[in-house]
């Protein structure tokens, strides 16, 4: 997508707000259109709370099965953009918002995502990371810097340990 769309937009979207407004405020009369964009933006914050609570708790679930958040942290931005639209004064901003609300509708985004983002991931070490432990390697060999490393006598020779006497 092209970056001048991005000012074409922002000129054009208010035109077409205002047109919509006037179009839908002489068909059902001012009051009326007040109150839809009122009531709009109050469904914005509730969806926006009650959504993206759902989403971190998506979010966390996936982590704690070591899996990728991605549908998640993707879910959740799409939710987001979706509630700041229902809040802004708007008709079409509204319908744009309450179609980023929609399940369905954020999967077939996000799949359009995953098809132009490469998403990488890392594993770190500890309890719960599954990944190797730092300084460590796959095939065993521990790498560490001078600091971490002492050298010691042993006290006891190791269990099983036979001295030769020549």
């Amino acid at each position: 997508m092209p970056l001048i769309i991005i000012p074409i937009l922002l000129i054009l979207m208010p035109v077409i707000e205002i047109a919509v407004f006037i179009y839908v405020g002489q068909a059902i009369g001012v009051w009326k259109v007040i109150a839809l964009v009122i009531l709009s933006a109050i469904l914005g914050a509730v969806l926006l709370r009650y959504q993206s609570l759902s989403v971190l708790k998506k979010i966390n679930r996936d982590i704690r099965q070591g899996q990728t958040p991605e549908v998640g942290l993707v879910d959740g931005v799409l939710i987001v953009i979706g509630a700041i639209l229902l809040i802004i004064p708007g008709f079409v901003t509204d319908v744009i918002g309450l179609l980023l609300m929609i399940p369905f509708i954020r999967g077939g985004i996000r799949h359009f995502v995953r098809s132009r983002v490469k998403f990488t991931t890392f594993r770190t070490g500890g309890p719960r990371g599954g990944g190797p432990r730092r300084g460590s390697r796959e095939d065993g060999v521990v790498d560490l810097s001078p600091e971490d490393f002492e050298r010691r006598e042993p006290r006891d020779p190791p269990v099983g340990h036979i001295e030769r006497k020549d």
